[in-house]
């Protein structure tokens, strides 16, 4: 009874303790900024700061307790963690290549094919979405927030530390421990579901969930977190481009243009995840 008292006990911790920790930091920041005054933008670039050397810690130390558990019970010697790695991979040959360099050029391929696959989901998801769904106004101040801001923030917001908070949390921590309970494909749904939640109003909701769909999808090819961190930002590097393209056009352009853009999304991200999954099945 104890034994089930404890594994209930760090269930809630891996899925809820990383989350609650990052709201605080981002808490902490919004604090500190209101005795400046300074812009909204800055919350999530203060709280992601202060919370990403922790999240980190806590991956690898999560990796390194997950290994030994899996090597205790299948009756090996320990090993150290893989950095990045998001879990045990099934088949031996998606640990090794056939040399360090050509692991890290597999690696290298495959981050660049899921950058590419992100671009192309951010323009089709965002099209698709404004056009069968009305922004909701929780989008709306977050798009104020972010995005009405110098580009430079803009970029260090959604390209670096989102990209790098958000995977360690979701892709990193929470789908390591719902994969403990669950199997993988039901796993990768609950995990996109909270990804989803976690955005706070139903456009960015949505839009959060497919795309972590496909985040799952490249996490489970690669078994790294990297390439999922380089498809999140180059998903929200797009997201940045497009909003400042479409701002300056009008109305019936911009519809003409979006609807281009969505059709290019979609080829760039069919033809992207084929290549991402073809250089690591191949590693």
């Amino acid at each position: 009874m104890k034994n089930e008292e404890n594994k209930a006990f760090r269930t809630a911790f891996w899925l809820l303790g990383p989350l609650i920790f990052y709201e605080l930091c981002t808490e902490a920041s919004a604090w500190v900024c209101s005795l400046f005054g300074t812009q909204d933008a800055l919350l999530v670039t203060g709280g992601a700061l202060l919370a990403l050397p922790f999240l980190y810690a806590a991956y690898r130390k999560k990796l390194q307790v997950d290994v030994r558990e899996r090597d205790a019970g299948a009756g090996q010697v320990p090993r150290t963690d893989r950095r990045w790695c998001t879990d045990q991979p099934q088949r031996t040959g998606q640990w090794l290549c056939t040399g360090q360099a050509q692991c890290a050029r597999s690696l290298r391929t495959g981050c660049f094919f899921a950058a590419l696959a992100g671009m192309g989901a951010c323009l089709v998801l965002n099209v698709l979405l404004q056009l069968l769904f009305p922004l909701s106004d929780g989008w709306d101040s977050t798009r104020e927030a972010v995005y009405g801001t110098s580009i430079a923030l803009q970029l260090l917001v959604t390209v670096v530390l989102a990209p790098l908070t958000e995977e360690l949390l979701f892709r990193g921590l929470i789908r390591a421990e719902l994969r403990t309970h669950m199997k993988p494909r039901t796993a990768a749904l609950m995990g996109a579901l909270l990804f989803g939640m976690y955005h706070g109003n139903i456009s960015q909701g949505m839009y959060a969930f497919f795309l972590a769909l496909c985040l799952e999808l490249v996490c489970e090819w690669s078994s790294s977190l990297l390439p999922a961190v380089c498809m999140h930002a180059g998903a929200n590097a797009a997201s940045v481009c497009f909003t400042a393209l479409m701002s300056g056009m009008s109305d019936a352009f911009s519809m003409r243009f979006a609807l281009a853009a969505a059709a290019a999304g979609a080829i760039l991200t069919t033809a992207a995840l084929y290549k991402t999954n073809e250089v690591f099945s191949k590693s």
